[in-house]
């Protein structure tokens, strides 16, 4: 994987620690050629109830317990993001619900009846800009915020989490970026001449540390369905080895997300690898993902 001079490259993480598990080597590689980079995390993370009854020590947590978890997991965040060469700056945080993201493409698209996050309440972001107020934790916000984002940050790569990933925030994280850029291509924001599309994987069946994947994922549709499972099966993997430098700062990244490791230290350290492995998506693949699992799931289609 040749990573160019100059290149802005923005990554899509469904959680805060996404990003570091996935990227941070290619992040420190596109910094090193002067390049910028950009981290849009889709949740805060704080529906992770295991994580929040371990950190409290206690089996029932309240509201306020989740909201603060995920305060938390953004300093991580940026702490993290710090530690492999970026500023604060560099990350936005959207907001929406964690453990919900997959529930937003289908069930609650529209705008009259936004989705409600049992952990903390809110049914939509808690975030104090202008251009926030009216988003709601519906799936045509998430995918007009995700639009926002890359018209205002003019990418030349986007990376983003694989469609066939297990994890349903991850999935669906993936489809609905894929959406973003279709909706962007169609009315001329958004030349596929001038972008790569990338996507990476955490969560898959003996993922990262057996081979055996990659003899399953190329029948694989989106979230492990059969939905588009034709359209990836054409996916080119591309490795990226890691210097001693990019790793030794990918794992600095890491342990800057401390509650994580808590209860995920061992899956962490897996990805502590010498080289990190990205799937190229073309522009039809691009195109005919949402459209397939827009059919497959029946979503509205306003």
């Amino acid at each position: 994987m040749h990573v160019p001079d100059g290149i802005r490259l923005v990554v899509f993480a469904p959680h805060p620690d996404d990003e570091a598990l996935a990227a941070a080597g290619l992040m420190q590689r596109v910094l090193e050629r002067n390049g910028r980079v950009c981290v849009v995390y889709v949740t805060n993370g704080d529906g992770y109830a295991e994580g929040v009854r371990l950190k409290l020590k206690k089996t029932h947590a309240s509201r306020d317990d989740f909201i603060e978890y995920g305060r938390r997991r953004q300093e991580e965040a940026v702490h993290a993001l710090c530690e492999l060469g970026l500023d604060p700056g560099d990350a936005v945080f959207l907001g929406f619900p964690d453990d919900g993201i997959d529930d937003l493409w289908g069930r609650y698209w529209s705008k009259i009846r936004p989705y409600t996050s049992p952990y903390t309440r809110f049914d939509r972001p808690l975030r104090k800009s202008s251009d926030s107020r009216w988003v709601k934790y519906v799936g045509v916000d998430l995918t007009e915020e995700m639009e926002r984002t890359l018209k205002s940050f003019v990418p030349d790569w986007v990376v983003l989490p694989d469609p066939r990933d297990f994890h349903p925030d991850h999935s669906a994280t993936g489809v609905f970026v894929l959406d973003a850029l279709k909706n962007l291509n169609q009315d001329g924001n958004l030349s596929f001449a001038g972008i790569q599309v990338f996507t990476y994987l955490v969560h898959y069946r003996d993922y990262p540390h057996s081979r055996t994947w990659a003899n399953e994922i190329n029948t694989t549709g989106v979230g492990g369905s059969p939905s588009a499972a034709r359209v990836l099966s054409s996916t080119q993997w591309l490795n990226l080895p890691l210097t001693a430098s990019e790793l030794d700062g990918k794992e600095r990244s890491l342990m800057a997300h401390q509650s994580q490791h808590v209860i995920l230290g061992g899956f962490i350290q897996q990805f502590l690898h010498p080289c990190e492995l990205f799937g190229r998506l073309d522009s039809a693949q691009v195109m005919l993902v949402p459209q397939e699992y827009a059919a497959h799931t029946k979503r509205p289609s306003s």
